[in-house]
């Protein structure tokens, strides 16, 4: 039996792949492993975490690819969404804030994304998206809010509505309901879009996996 693969292996193989590929954010990677990092990193690069984001940025070019003002991404983990929006060379995003409410999420986010660090683009913040007044946000009223954990929130109609008018929103929930901590899951597209109560639509789509269906909303409020 051979023995598991080691993190400096690893980081070495993600190092070759990057000069295989010339893919940025694959060196970024590389970079983290290289520095150590928390285990639940695989998760947040699992095929079906890395699929939704695909989707989120794909759908994203099409609808907004400028948003008017900073991009904040809320629930952001460890700021693996924030690193594939600022790689895409078709969106127009002037700054990012990533934010959660874990403590130990900002700084894996703000290694993962220190090019973008460096170049004032990325920002990593630690609070809670319930107490976020966006009319006074650091930086002007946000040009998009994304939250792709909307089946965690308790009450997602009421998130909504304690938002300011007219704010662009990309939204994204799911049916999967064996997951404890999912308590505003959806059974389908049509009931998050009368959950999210948007003024405007935009963009509504589902994205079937294996186990679950994951919904999306690009918008206003």
């Amino acid at each position: 039996m051979t023995d598991e693969i080691s993190r400096e292996a690893l980081h070495d193989i993600l190092r070759g792949v990057a000069a295989l590929t010339g893919d940025a954010l694959v060196a970024d990677l590389a970079r983290l492993i290289g520095k150590g990092v928390r285990a639940d990193i695989s998760i947040a690069f699992n095929p079906k975490q890395i699929a939704s984001k695909r989707w989120l940025v794909e759908m994203l070019a099409e609808v907004l690819p400028k948003p008017d003002g900073p991009v904040w991404v809320l629930g952001a983990w460890h700021g693996v969404l924030g690193a594939m929006l600022l790689a895409d060379e078709r969106l127009a995003i002037t700054q990012l804030v990533s934010l959660d409410i874990d403590p130990d999420c900002a700084p894996i986010a703000e290694i993962l994304n220190h090019r973008h660090v460096a170049s004032g683009r990325f920002r990593a913040v630690t609070a809670d998206m319930m107490g976020l007044d966006f009319e006074r946000a650091e930086g002007g009223r946000p040009g998009l809010v994304i939250n792709t954990s909307c089946e965690h929130l308790d009450d997602v109609p009421g998130w909504v509505a304690g938002l300011p008018a007219g704010l662009p929103l990309l939204l994204q929930s799911n049916d999967y309901v064996r997951e404890p901590d999912h308590r505003s899951c959806v059974p389908s597209l049509d009931a998050f879009k009368a959950q999210a109560g948007l003024s405007e639509l935009w963009f509504a789509g589902a994205l079937p996996t294996k186990n679950y269906t994951r919904f999306m909303l690009i918008g206003r409020r």
